[in-house]
């Protein structure tokens, strides 16, 4: 439930389907969410969701394709789907929720909390765990995570998988994202409520906001309407059906439908949930304790499109992608939801953006790179993915797998800013050089922090 990976030397391909085609310069948003669908299907993908929000007026909730492909059930706008690693936007709100309720803080030791929690001694807090500077291993990156997926594990069980587990690096020295965060985060509400996080989230949350169709879902709950995940595997749709959704938890295990997400999001920046501190707090970026800034707030993801300030979450697992996203300066919010993986719904999102804001999406094209400039960004950096080597090819920055034979050009669009394809960008920060940091967005948001290592 890692939000979405970047897989960096796939990508170009992975993306053609959501280009616009020639149409009005300004075309109609309408007309072109029908468009990006109907791409979208044709790759294949099971169905989309789709919702979009200006000044608070949801202008379009539209289901495309199958909820259900064997039974043919279309997803219609009251679909729910699992969306993954949004929950972590969610779950951020609820815990300062109970901070400015004086139950939580956000700076004492998760211990506090929960007394059990393996951070070998460490001082970790509520704020590294929400903004993936905790250095805890996640338990989704153990050898077996994709079979602990099917498997009912208690808290117990799920701690045990990275009890043994050395720390990735000191709290706060540097970013790295984890599941086990969110996962303690999650323990630590059920702690000071006294209560389930899932009637937590239900009494606190969806209840009192109007989202009616949400929950925090397992395979062992019925919960009407929910599409049904899938996989491509070798160009064909399979169904996803070992998935328990009891691993996720906190970080990755709520449902919802498009709607809901809206009204999520319009809760936030009306100020109806939280106090317009704790929102800014929440969308704040995190600083290490290098003084690196990271486009990761409190279960938040950051970004801009071609200068439009950005904000929100993306989610994959089991057969699903999702992304929730807001523009807070043009008051423009923006869902996809899709059951199945991949289907790159950044992008899609990135494509409607751009017809709501009337933005003409960049070239694909790139500008030599100086060769001071070079010898800064060559390398090797450890992205979410494993260790990405950047080198020269001829006058362009190449970069590929450490241990593969082939790699990728990437397109200079400005010093030390680089597009990977139409909708994937590379942005590095200097000085100092060689640069230590490459931060990847997908369609304008913030996706991974890739560190140098040589």
């Amino acid at each position: 439930m890692s939000g979405l990976p970047v897989r960096l030397v796939s990508l170009a391909a992975a993306v053609a389907f959501v280009q616009l085609p020639a149409l009005d310069p300004k075309p109609d948003v309408h007309v072109v969410v029908s468009v990006l669908a109907k791409r979208a299907l044709e790759r294949p993908v099971a169905g989309l969701s789709i919702a979009i929000a200006r000044n608070g007026v949801v202008t379009e909730s539209r289901g495309f394709g199958f909820a259900d492909v064997e039974t043919k059930t279309p997803v219609t706008p009251t679909t729910v789907f699992h969306i993954a690693s949004i929950s972590k936007n969610i779950l951020a709100g609820a815990v300062l929720k109970l901070v400015e309720e004086g139950r939580l803080s956000l700076d004492a030791d998760i211990t506090t909390y929960v007394p059990d929690a393996p951070t070998h001694g460490r001082r970790v807090t509520l704020r590294h765990l929400l903004s993936h500077t905790s250095g805890l291993f996640s338990y989704t990156a153990v050898p077996d995570a994709d079979a602990n997926e099917a498997l009912d594990l208690s808290h117990e069980q799920v701690l045990a998988l990275v009890k043994d587990r050395p720390e990735q690096f000191a709290p706060g020295a540097s970013w790295q994202y984890s599941n086990t965060g969110s996962y303690l985060a999650g323990m630590a509400i059920e702690r000071v409520t006294g209560t389930t996080y899932a009637a937590f989230l239900r009494e606190r949350i969806f209840t009192p906001l109007g989202m009616t169709s949400s929950s925090l879902c397992t395979a062992r709950d019925t919960v009407p309407g929910l599409a049904r995940g899938y996989a491509v595997r070798d160009g064909h749709l399979g169904a996803v059906t070992s998935a328990a959704w009891t691993v996720p938890f906190a970080g990755g295990g709520v449902c919802a439908t498009a709607a809901d997400l809206i009204r999520w999001q319009r809760a936030l920046d009306g100020g109806w949930f939280l106090s317009r501190a704790s929102v800014d707090l929440m969308r704040a970026a995190t600083t290490l304790a290098d003084g690196t800034p990271i486009d990761y707030g409190l279960g938040t993801r950051r970004g801009s499109l071609q200068g439009h300030a950005m904000v929100g979450h993306t989610g994959s697992g089991n057969g699903f992608t999702t992304v929730l996203e807001t523009f807070p300066d043009d008051r423009l919010t923006i869902v996809v939801l899709a059951n199945t993986e991949p289907a790159r719904p950044t992008a899609i999102a990135a494509a409607i953006a751009r017809s709501a804001l009337e933005l003409a999406p960049p070239p694909f094209t790139g500008s030599d790179v100086p060769a001071d400039e070079m010898a800064a960004l060559a390398g090797r950096f450890e992205s979410e993915d494993g260790p990405i080597e950047n080198y020269a090819c001829g006058s362009e920055i190449c970069f590929r797998p450490v241990g593969a034979t082939q790699g990728q050009a990437a397109k200079r669009q400005a010093p030390f800013v680089y597009l990977v394809d139409a909708d994937t960008e590379v942005r590095f920060r200097r000085p100092p050089l060689p640069v230590e940091w490459g931060f990847v967005y997908s369609g304008g948001l913030f996706s991974d922090a890739a560190r140098r290592i040589r």
